[in-house]
């Protein structure tokens, strides 16, 4: 028991004296405190050190720390700072030494800080420090709030995603103009098959200009979730082929310039790893391979009105006072989103002054003083602009001085730049020039600067591109004036219009005046009605470019009216003026005496078309620069052929005017192009639509009639067997005056001919050699023409031939070609046959199953036809009709039947009665 009381005694000795010597200790041993914490503190900082070291590795690594390092590091910079707070404290109570309750606190506060401290370093070893950042998905990247569902996109939408969906296509582009919406369609399509899950992963990475490979390797690394070291862009490439052809991934390439080599960033192209691309040009689609393209369209009225509104937040309360002027600010938009889109922002919020102040503004080409300009619809057009070539930026300027909603025909765009635009090179020839400007021109369609019309030879642009060549043009001081209330306003001003390149005023009143003389020191093109100033134009000695035009104008000559002229003549004082003029054109205006022409040396290309006018003066052969002339559907006084005939140096010439025979003797050894029509007795000349788009195709076209081309002496020959696009009417010829790369080939009332071509005729054909290169052929009111082809031994595939049109052509034999003759018609798709009484069928049945592109039948008036084919089909349905039923009903005028050609059904219906209203049958 003694024992036990010594033991128990000792212990609760212990338990007295520790806490009081551990708080005498905080008296008397104060300083020595304060020394333990620094040490301990700066212990705590070298560990400190380490770990942020440890944390900056695992964040180069796209790694992210775990929560317990996290936790930590919190804890250890709390302290610290705490730590921080006490040491200040200690400093202020260690000169207090009569404040014993202060320095035991501060004394007793200190030990406790040294032991976290202590237990905080011990701590620092961690079982896991870092783990890998899982790759966000698309959605959680992009937020769909500002999206909107729109009706004319759901099909693009729909098709993007079937083409992706599918698993044929390795490649799908999405092409558009600069703000259309491409990124956010793409992203869409991309957020719904990540939530059906149909890819691993679904990834964008933006291309952008200029290309920076190793940004781009990185961005997929980063987003795919990939680890390695590699510092090299090969050796980058190497381990990401490796990496992404073990996941199913769909990788949208977004904003691509140009054509990217996939394997060099690390892009494997397979069944596993997909690319949607989205680009401002065509081309890159085309480059890179792309099974399938689609092109983003712009909005509808509506649907841009709904943008609008949502994005300028207009709510039901005020949308009465802003309807009317926002539907006219939506209209000005165009239907480009980001144009929409940046115009709402900005006037979100305001009143309706503003907002009349921003429809003023986008009338006048101004643009929008707005916040964050480098997203606005006038910063992302010019990005396409400034990534244009030189050529293609000086005529992008020029295709803004056509009025909104304008058909630029491509031969004005040829004819105005030739003129005004700087070449890089030697461009001599027309053709030179006109090969460049169409290589421009597609460049533009190709960046959606330009849009594809419905006419072939025609494009157009959006009224904003427009208006962003407009501002783009006055930024570099080369003003382009298309209003003439511009013009009035600036003339007030100063009576100059200094710094002013293009003056083009499509729409001038009759009435428009001015008081004093108009002074365009720097002005290379001026365009205009008629009527107007033209008599007040002076300090034009740059003018380069003249252009008269009606507004009633139309290039299709079926559509010129002669009616519609308007009077006027070039005053004299003016012409002086014009020593460096390049291009005059007038275009419908009756013009009567132009013998001032002879006065104007330098000009190179005169464009008369549909213009009236005395005669050509002879003053034009001296004219030795002068390379294109145009006096197409021109109403003459006087035959200009004589003068014409003399012009030696002309390069191209357009020619047709319905009382004039060409004489047999003309001829033009410089022609490079040619459309001439000999055509007194036809009211419209045939293949009219092929001539028109000649400034896209190499075009030498020759309408002739009456004419014996074979006689050595005639210079007309080589006119003839020059031309690609040829109509013979009521002449003779041989076949070696024929040229065998022709495309298009029409012959009329030729009576004596019983075959077009006759191997006797001539021994320089080979088999196959015949019209290898021919489009379509017409034949018409050939009375003895018994069949195309003389015999079997000249055989041909005609490879290109797309119409066949036989009219009146009463002796055509049992058949149109034989199989022994033509071996294949891959591309025919349209046929006609009208008045052919003696034609049984078409073709053999072996040539029949070789017209795989058939999709067009009329056959008028061929009592005698029984089948398309010589053997009876066991697809058809039946014979084409039996002469006995017609005999039988007298009456009937239009038999319709159906057959089966190539496995596919047409209908036919064969006319009977001459007088029988022409179907067209598909």
């Amino acid at each position: 028991m003694e024992e036990i009381g010594t033991c128990l005694a000792t212990k609760l000795a212990e338990c007295l004296w520790d806490p009081i010597s551990r708080r005498a200790r905080y008296l008397f041993c104060f300083n020595e405190y304060g020394g333990v914490v620094e040490k301990i503190k700066e212990e705590l900082l070298v560990t400190l050190a380490d770990v942020n070291i440890r944390k900056e590795e695992a964040h180069r690594k796209t790694e992210e720390i775990m929560p317990s390092v996290k936790k930590w590091l919190d804890d250890v910079n709390a302290i610290l700072e705490d730590v921080q707070k006490l040491q200040q404290e200690v400093g202020e109570g260690g000169k207090k030494c009569l404040n014993v309750s202060l320095k035991y606190s501060l004394a007793k506060e200190m030990d406790d800080k040294a032991k976290q401290m202590k237990d905080l370093k011990k701590n620092s070893r961690f079982e896991s420090f870092s783990q890998p950042i899982p790759p966000p998905n698309i959605s959680d990247q992009f937020s769909s709030k500002d999206v909107m569902d729109f009706k004319s996109r759901e099909s693009i939408f729909n098709s993007l995603f079937e083409a992706i969906k599918d698993g044929k296509n390795n490649m799908v582009g999405l092409c558009g103009i600069g703000g259309s919406g491409k990124t956010t369609l793409a992203i869409e399509v991309g957020k719904k098959i990540e939530r059906l899950k149909l890819f691993d992963k679904v990834v964008k990475v933006v291309v952008s200009r200029p290309l920076n490979v190793r940004n781009i390797q990185e961005e997929i690394k980063g987003k795919t979730g990939l680890k390695f070291e590699e510092n090299t862009e090969s050796t980058i490439a190497q381990r990401l082929l490796i990496g992404l052809k073990s996941m199913k991934i769909l990788l949208i390439l977004d904003d691509v310039w140009s054509d990217l080599n996939l394997q060099e960033i690390g892009i494997p192209i397979n069944e596993n790893c997909r690319v949607l691309l989205t680009t401002r040009l065509r081309d890159v689609c085309v480059y890179m391979g792309c099974e399938e393209n689609f092109e983003l369209p712009l909005l509808i009225e509506e649907e841009a009105w709904d943008l609008l509104k949502m994005h300028a937040n207009i709510t039901h309360d005020s949308l009465n006072e802003f309807v009317g002027v926002g539907k006219k600010i939506v209209d000005e938009c165009k239907g480009l989103p980001i144009a929409i889109v940046t115009v709402g922002r900005a006037l979100r919020g305001r009143g309706i002054v503003e907002w009349k102040s921003a429809l003023w503004r986008l009338r006048q080409s101004l643009p929008l003083d707005i916040e964050e300009s480098s997203k606005g619809p006038y910063a992302c057009l010019k990005l396409s602009y400034d990534y244009l070539p030189s050529l293609a930026k000086q005529l992008f300027l020029l295709c803004s001085m056509f009025p909104e909603d304008h058909q630029i025909h491509r031969e004005d765009l040829i004819r105005f730049a030739k003129g005004t635009l700087e070449f890089e090179g030697i461009v001599y020839t027309i053709e030179d020039a006109r090969r460049e400007i169409l290589v421009s021109i597609n460049r533009l369609l190709d960046s959606c600067l330009l849009m594809h019309t419905n006419e072939q030879a025609c494009v157009k642009r959006h009224d904003l591109v427009g208006d962003v060549a407009l501002w783009i043009a006055r930024k570099q001081h080369q003003a382009i004036l298309v209003d003439s209330h511009a013009v009035s306003r600036m003339l007030a001003e100063n009576g100059s219009l200094k710094e002013t390149k293009v003056i083009s005023l499509w729409n001038l009143e009759g009435n428009f005046r001015q008081s004093n003389q108009l002074h365009c020191p720097t002005l290379e093109v001026l365009l205009l009605h008629p009527e107007g100033f033209i008599e007040d134009l002076g300090g034009i000695e740059e003018l380069k470019i003249l252009v008269l035009v009606t507004s009633s104008f139309q290039w299709e000559g079926c559509q010129l009216g002669w009616h519609t002229q308007i009077q006027w003549s070039m005053p004299q004082s003016i012409v002086s003026s014009l020593i460096n003029l390049h291009t005059l054109c007038f275009k419908g205006i009756a013009l009567g005496d132009i013998s001032f022409l002879g006065q104007l040396k330098g000009l190179e290309i005169l464009d008369l078309r549909g213009s009236q006018f005395g005669e050509l003066p002879i003053g034009i052969v001296d004219m030795k620069k002068l390379k294109l002339l145009d006096v197409f559907r021109c109403e003459i006084e006087r035959s200009p052929l004589e003068v014409i005939g003399r012009c030696e140096q002309l390069e191209e010439l357009y020619f047709w005017n319905k009382k004039f025979v060409i004489p047999e003797n003309f001829s033009l050894s410089m022609l490079k192009r040619y459309v001439i029509y000999d055509t007194t007795s036809l009211e419209f000349p045939p293949l009219l639509e092929y001539f028109d788009v000649h400034c896209i195709e190499e075009v030498r076209a020759l309408c002739i009639q009456g004419f014996k081309v074979s006689v050595s002496h005639s210079s007309m020959k080589d006119l003839v067997f020059g031309a690609n696009c040829l109509w013979l009417e009521n002449c003779r010829w041989d076949l070696n005056d024929i040229n065998f790369e022709i495309k298009h080939l029409a012959i009329s009332c030729c009576v004596e001919k019983r075959f077009i071509v006759d191997n006797r005729s001539t021994n320089i054909l080979q088999p196959g050699q015949v019209f290898s290169h021919l489009i379509s052929l017409r034949l018409r009111k050939m009375n003895n023409l018994e069949r195309v082809f003389q015999d079997s031994s000249i055989t041909c595939s005609l490879p290109m031939l797309q119409e066949l049109f036989l009219e009146r052509c009463p002796e055509l034999g049992t058949c149109i070609f034989s199989h022994a003759t033509v071996t294949s018609l891959p591309k025919l798709r349209k046929l006609e046959i009208e008045y052919c009484d003696k034609l049984k069928w078409l073709f053999s049945y072996s040539l029949a199953s070789q017209c795989p592109s058939l999709e067009e039948l009329r056959i008028r008036d061929c009592p005698k036809l029984e089948r398309l084919t010589n053997e009876e089909d066991e697809h058809d349905d039946c014979p084409l009709h039996q002469r006995e039923s017609l005999q039988d009903y007298p009456y009937v005028s239009v038999i319709s039947t159906k057959f089966v050609l190539n496995h596919c059904t047409f209908e036919i219906i064969i006319h009977v009665d001459a007088f029988a209203e022409k179907n067209v049958v598909s």
